[in-house]
């Protein structure tokens, strides 16, 4: 937000001192820091053919302030019509976003917003995800819970995610 200051000057004579219009001066908000990271698709062509690795990482900008979240978000966007052209494809597993993302003692805890389903695929977004997020240097291993609060191991050492990623 803008920060305005106004400026006010009185003109003083012998008899009395009368105010002049204030005149604003904005001084701009401070500039955003930002921060190139990956979001990480799905290679369609590489997937279908059995060649892997089936992860493609793309660039996008966000906010330095809170860049997983930030870069998840991005994900859930899914690709731009060049990357979908090229191949690429975001396999959301019936959630629509992240609904709350905890970063601690380097395991970052995402939980999904309003669906969670595999439909049997050896791929969902918990592949999505996880590659997203590790690229942090805040994150090492990721819990992925359903929007229930669920996942299969929370208390165990790795990576987790939710029975109904599963194939």
């Amino acid at each position: 937000t803008p920060t305005t200051t106004l400026a006010a000057s009185t003109t003083a004579t012998p008899a009395t001192a009368t105010p002049t219009t204030a005149t604003p001066t904005t001084t701009p908000p401070p500039a955003i820091d930002e921060l190139t990271v990956q979001v990480f698709f799905l290679d369609e062509d590489a997937f279908n053919i059995g060649r892997p690795p089936y992860l493609r990482p793309v660039e996008r900008v966000v906010d330095e302030a809170a860049p997983e979240a930030a870069a998840l978000d991005l994900l859930f966007e899914g690709p731009t019509a060049e990357e979908s052209a090229g191949g690429l494809r975001f396999v959301a597993s019936e959630a629509t976003g992240i609904s709350e993302l905890r970063i601690a003692e380097r395991t970052a805890h995402a939980y999904l917003a309003d669906g969670c389903n595999s439909g049997g695929s050896t791929f969902s977004v918990a592949d999505h995800i996880i590659a997203t997020l590790v690229q942090f240097t805040s994150v090492d291993t990721v819990k992925i819970y359903d929007p229930d609060g669920q996942t299969a191991s929370p208390e165990e050492p790795g990576d987790s995610i939710p029975f109904c990623l599963e194939p």
